[in-house]
């Protein structure tokens, strides 16, 4: 038993946990370091098998509607790729390469153990300032007057910092902690939403998947899988088909369809490849057929947790069955596809099945800001609006529609509605209770129907990224993250550190880091203090000039008569002037 001291502790190595470990590590003078109690790192990018990431508005996702980092992680990817596979030539001609699709503007999708190798490589190049330790539990912690004083490990370590994150995927530290938590849908009474249900149902709780991975073998080929024992009952209780939303076909789109099934989590698509080891395609399934309908997670108990995984894990092993033997095929020609075969290298898995299950809803902190339905959806909004609710206190930016998976074991129904872009409050990442702990994960201050939209990779890792640049300002400067939420000096001088970064806090089209970062800061912040409100829609136009008439309504938007320079001024310049006047911070 030992006693490990660090500035900033994260457990769980999450998609979110892993950017928060990264973004707090990159300040050379803060020691960080990552628990998790499994063997992997990057959760629903990797151990959870979501290999299609749910990414949305894809024109932007490779500019302005993403972090840099994370525009970064995909790139490095990219760049492994390259490097060990043989591309064709239409795969070398992708603008932006995407090895799991042969077409633009389509979502990114990767092998997950290639997602996990390019993490643990960016782990490693900050050693000596982010330790990674594998395999540990956090089983306890402690708290005094507010503030966490330490987390002890199942083996009985114990891990003291300034800051700690909870990047699990359930929010397991919030019950260690005393923190209150929520999961399950809310009452209409407790949020205002019109779509909550009028009685709170904390047994409404979004279904788990286990995805299992399987190749598309030429025709004629023969890779059924034992018939599983209890193969009858299952099919039975999950309805088993080929149809889901937008899916119509196994794999050609049939009318009414957009999406095939095989194709919806394809993370090898062998078009971009030049044979060898990627010479037939790859998916992994994660439809509604093999979202766990009996039971889902957290039960509380780990044993039951387990047999929870136990359930999931057998029904996509009975759907792959399914697949290769009974479902209708695309042409109507008799039944199953027997050339559909179980990949195991995918997961490192006897069983080709993800070795957690994806988790699609967490327990959820008391928030300083709990973001409702209300705040992104589309309906609640004028037609023609650009953007969600404003919230000043942005530390990300996010788009993806509220998507509810039902269950019918805890009777969840399914729920979907459009949002607009929206933001991420820092509020929603910090409980009531505690001075110095932060939700990064899904267990932000969320709702059972906002969370929907907040859960997908580039949002998580948005939020990741937010946490650990907070936790490595608040080690530097010595302040608490309620200080910093609380305070707009504090709360400015963060932002920065954020954008100074590349991660967007305000939603803009057309305002590229790359392009400027001193003219990004400086859009962004005048963005989310309302200086700039972008109401037309998502672009700036940072090379247009500014008017006499437009100088007369900023200064009314600022509350002062700013000492405007004389001569042209472009938007993009007043952007910096702006902030020069009001003191807040563009490099």
């Amino acid at each position: 038993m030992a006693t490990h001291s660090y500035d900033v502790l994260i457990v769980g190595a999450s998609f979110g946990g892993v950017a928060a470990a990264l973004a707090a590590a990159a300040d050379p003078k803060v020691r960080v370091a990552l628990l998790e109690p499994s063997q992997w790192v990057g959760g629903q990018a990797t151990s959870q098998g979501v290999t299609r990431w749910d990414e949305a508005g894809m024109d932007l996702m490779e500019t302005t509607g993403s972090t840099k980092s994370y525009r970064d992680l995909r790139n490095a990817i990219r760049a492994w790729y390259r490097a060990n596979a043989p591309l064709s030539a239409y795969g070398k001609g992708q603008p932006y390469f995407n090895p799991g699709f042969a077409k633009p503007n389509y979502p990114f999708a990767v092998d997950p153990s290639v997602a996990q190798h390019v993490l643990r490589t960016n782990i490693t190049a900050l050693a000596g300032r982010l330790d990674l330790f594998l395999g540990t539990s956090v089983v306890s912690v402690a708290v005094q007057n507010g503030s966490v004083t330490g987390m002890t490990t199942a083996s009985g370590d114990t891990y003291t910092a300034r800051i700690y994150l909870d990047a699990t995927d359930l929010g397991d530290l919030l019950p260690l902690a005393g923190i209150p938590w929520k999961i399950g849908a809310e009452a209409r009474s407790d949020t205002q939403e019109p779509s909550a249900p009028s009685e709170a149902h904390a047994e409404w709780i979004q279904p788990i998947t286990v995805p299992i991975a399987l190749e598309h073998r030429p025709s004629g080929e023969n890779h059924v899988l034992p018939k599983p024992a209890n193969y009858d009952d299952i099919a039975r209780s999950q309805n088993f088909k080929v149809g889901d939303g937008d899916i119509s076909g196994v794999f050609a789109v049939l009318p009414g369809g957009q999406e095939t099934l095989f194709g919806y989590r394809q993370y090898v698509d062998s078009r971009n490849f030049a044979g060898g080891a990627y010479a037939h395609d790859r998916s992994t399934l994660n439809v509604g057929s093999n979202d766990y309908q009996a039971a889902t997670l957290p039960t509380g108990d780990p044993k039951k947790d387990a047999a929870v995984y136990q359930g999931a894990r057998e029904v996509s092993i009975a759907y792959a069955y399914w697949l290769q033997t009974q479902c209708p095929r695309d042409d109507r020609n008799g039944s199953g596809y027997p050339n559909l075969m179980v990949r195991t290298d995918a997961f490192g898995t006897a069983d080709g099945c993800a070795p957690q299950a994806y988790i699609r809803e967490s327990r959820r902190i008391d928030p300083m800001t709990r973001v409702l339905q209300q705040d992104i959806d589309a309906d609640s909004f004028p037609k023609n609006t650009p953007r969600a609710r404003l919230f000043r206190d942005a530390c990300g930016i996010g788009w993806y529609g509220i998507d509810i998976h039902g269950a019918s074991g805890p009777g969840t129904p399914s729920i979907g509605f459009s949002t607009l872009h929206f933001q991420i409050p820092l509020g929603a990442l910090l409980p009531k209770q505690l001075d110095n702990f932060v939700a990064s994960c899904k267990n932000i201050g969320t709702t059972h129907l906002s969370s929907g939209a907040y859960r997908v990779h580039p949002v998580e890792w948005a939020i990741g990224e937010a946490a650990g640049v907070l936790a490595a300002f608040c080690t530097t400067q010595q302040v608490s993250p309620k200080e910093v939420w609380s305070r707009p000096d504090r709360r400015a001088s963060y932002q920065f550190r954020l954008l100074a970064r590349g991660a967007p806090i305000f939603w803009w089209s057309d305002v590229d880091f790359e392009d400027d970062p001193r003219t990004y800061a400086a859009v962004h912040l005048c963005g989310v203090n309302g200086v700039f409100s972008g109401e037309g829609g998502l672009s700036f136009a940072p090379s247009d000039t500014i008017s006499a008439s437009d100088q007369e309504a900023l200064n009314g938007r600022v509350g002062k008569n700013l000492p405007w320079p004389s001569g042209t001024m472009t938007r993009g310049q007043a952007a910096i002037f702006i902030c020069e006047q009001m003191g807040w911070p563009v490099g």
